[in-house]
């Protein structure tokens, strides 16, 4: 567990899978007080493995966060100071849970993203140079889809972003980010049909459907799919699930972020009914 606590203003993109922040540091400190606003932070110790992130107003503990591990930064999403604090809790598992909270009416959560079942922030930046932060993050909510092999579950890209009252699915408003993951799984369904690997295949099929389909480009996707797929049975599964996978990637990412006002915690965590 790391027994350093950073803040920092966010300045660039925040890779997940390494762990790297391109960030302007404001303050490093281990174990010590940090003021936030009005409040204060701070970490705690409760064993080797294990610690509470505590948010503290008037020597009160206001919120108390368990995990192994944890990062927090100042980022400004709402637009308006003082900056949010987007706190990553690492559990036990090795997933992310990210929290992020406002002072703006009082001390209040605004978002919390569940990185259990394969679910994850990957940054958190002002992608519109309109002042307030975006939230880009993935997950694999087609993953229970019938017929496919969990273990390659293609994955959704969204973005989130602060529309003057919560947090809300931007995705449609950035393309270019989305067609990115686009043609991961294009290029993924070409080589797998290259190896004859047919539950590739049908994964990255769905993938590349899916996201088409966030950017209003789920027509087009269909088409090509319908032309390309070398297999009668592919094609026929993607139209006998398609229903399915509307449903469900439309429920996204509802089913994996908790967006409130609550001011108090634990909350629940996010969960999809399938």
């Amino acid at each position: 567990m790391k027994k350093i606590l950073t803040f920092a203003l966010i300045a660039g993109v925040f890779a997940a899978v390494t762990g790297s922040v391109s960030s302007t540091v404001l303050g490093t400190v281990q174990f010590e007080p940090v003021v936030w606003g009005n409040v204060g932070l701070r970490v705690d110790n409760v064993s080797k493995d294990s610690a509470v992130f505590r948010i503290v107003e008037g020597g009160t503990t206001k919120r108390a966060i368990q995990g192994t591990d944890f990062e927090a930064y100042l980022v400004e999403m709402t637009g308006k100071p003082p900056r949010e604090l987007w706190l990553r809790a690492k559990q036990p598992g090795n997933y992310w849970v990210d929290y992020f909270f406002t002072l703006e009416g009082g001390l209040r959560n605004i978002g919390m993203i569940d990185g259990k079942g394969g679910s994850g922030v990957t940054q958190v930046e002002d992608l519109d140079g309109d002042g307030k932060a975006e939230i880009a993050m993935f997950g694999t909510p087609l993953s229970f889809m019938v017929g496919l092999d969990n273990s390659k579950s293609p994955f959704l890209t969204n973005v989130l972003g602060w529309d003057e009252l919560r947090l809300a699915d931007v995705t449609a408003r950035f393309p270019k980010r989305i067609r990115t993951t686009i043609l991961f799984h294009y290029y993924d369904f070409l080589k797998s049909v290259e190896q004859n690997d047919a539950p590739s295949e049908k994964s990255a099929a769905l993938g590349y459907y899916a996201n088409s389909l966030q950017i209003g480009e789920g027509r087009i996707a269909k088409a090509w799919l319908m032309r390309n797929v070398p297999d009668a049975e592919l094609r026929r599964w993607l139209l006998d699930n398609e229903s399915r996978m509307v449903n469900t990637f439309y429920s996204y990412p509802g089913c994996r972020i908790a967006i409130s006002q609550t001011r108090e915690l634990p909350i629940d965590l996010p969960s999809c009914a399938r």
